[in-house]
């Protein structure tokens, strides 16, 4: 049997006030949907419980779950944050058991729960995106209010849609983007700018790129960029993503993904041509603007033609090698 907790005293909770320590305090953790374990006398049996409830959610016992759940202080159990910054709704994600999920979610603390971050700023949905387990998300989503579990990052400043992009999980990737809020979900760029278009398209992921695309009525993520200057079509160029390529050419704005520059100030055309793509050159050539394309110079004054030639891909055009003349 699990051993239950009694209430704390006003002594008790005046002891526990004098061994906090105001310099350990973190604001923003206190910005956060939190509940604790002071109104329990010992934290250290509340803990026990807890690491007992998470090992019963991994080795799958739902007895020891079902016992648990039934005591007075099962809300409190539930909260433990374990070294990792888990409670047992990470647990009942990461084993794959949707049933405790449900009666996690049962509690009245239930949006705590999937608000509640990891020491990796994740929630319970990031885990299930990562990790492409639709059916857990969805319960999750099922929630009052998806969009708040939809637009929290991690400390990456991931969002779920771009961890299911990232991993290459269309299923997943569908579910987020039909669960709410879209729009919001394809512009979020993590801390290195990547947007979930971008993912998808470096993974070579097309069937998650029709679906965001079709998602991106405005097209407007097409003119996003990450850190190092590169937008989408960039990335395909660099890569030799021809089908990819396509796609984002006919989604819109192609002038502006055709002639947009990285922080070296190559375009797209450049970056196939150092790379020596030839499908990938004949492609944007073919898309329009050649002439712009083609008269662009890098830093170093050097057009697509002239990189080509120094990095030893001649071949692409007929051209000397050298600096663009003006």
């Amino acid at each position: 049997m699990v051993q239950g907790v009694a209430a704390v005293t006003p002594n008790a909770a005046m002891a526990w006030m004098e061994r906090v320590n105001v310099e350990d305090i973190d604001v923003e953790m206190c910005s956060e949907p939190q509940w604790s374990v002071e109104e329990y006398a010992d934290e250290t049996i509340i803990c026990d419980a807890a690491a007992m409830l998470k090992e019963a959610i991994r080795q799958h016992k739902p007895d020891t779950i079902n016992e648990i759940f039934a005591l007075p202080e099962a809300e409190a159990i539930i909260a433990f944050r374990d070294d990792d910054g888990c409670i047992a709704l990470h647990h009942a994600v990461l084993a794959d058991d949707g049933a405790t999920l449900v009666k996690l979610l049962a509690f009245a603390n239930a949006r705590q729960q999937a608000m509640c971050k990891d020491v990796n700023g994740r929630i319970a949905l990031h885990h299930a995106a990562r990790l492409g387990k639709t059916r857990l998300a969805d319960t999750l989503l099922a929630l009052p209010s998806p969009s708040d579990q939809l637009l929290e990052s991690d400390q990456q400043g991931m969002g779920a849609l771009q961890l299911a992009c990232s991993a290459g999980y269309a299923t997943m990737a569908e579910l987020l983007l039909k669960s709410g809020a879209p729009a919001a979900q394809l512009v979020k760029q993590n801390r290195g700018g990547w947007n979930a278009i971008m993912f998808a398209v470096a993974g070579n992921r097309i069937d998650i790129l029709t679906r965001l695309l079709a998602a991106d009525r405005d097209g407007q993520q097409l003119l996003a960029v990450k850190h190092d200057g590169y937008n989408a079509l960039m990335i395909a160029s660099a890569t030799g993503n021809v089908l990819a390529l396509k796609l984002l050419m006919r989604a819109g704005h192609l002038q502006e993904q055709l002639l947009a520059i990285d922080d070296d100030r190559h375009n797209a055309l450049m970056l196939a041509s150092m790379y020596g793509l030839k499908p990938v050159v004949i492609e944007l050539l073919k898309a329009g603007f050649k002439k712009e394309q083609l008269t662009m110079v890098d830093r170093d004054r050097y057009n697509a033609v002239g990189l080509a030639a120094r990095a030893g891909h001649a071949g692409l055009y007929e051209a000397r090698p050298g600096p663009a003349t003006q």
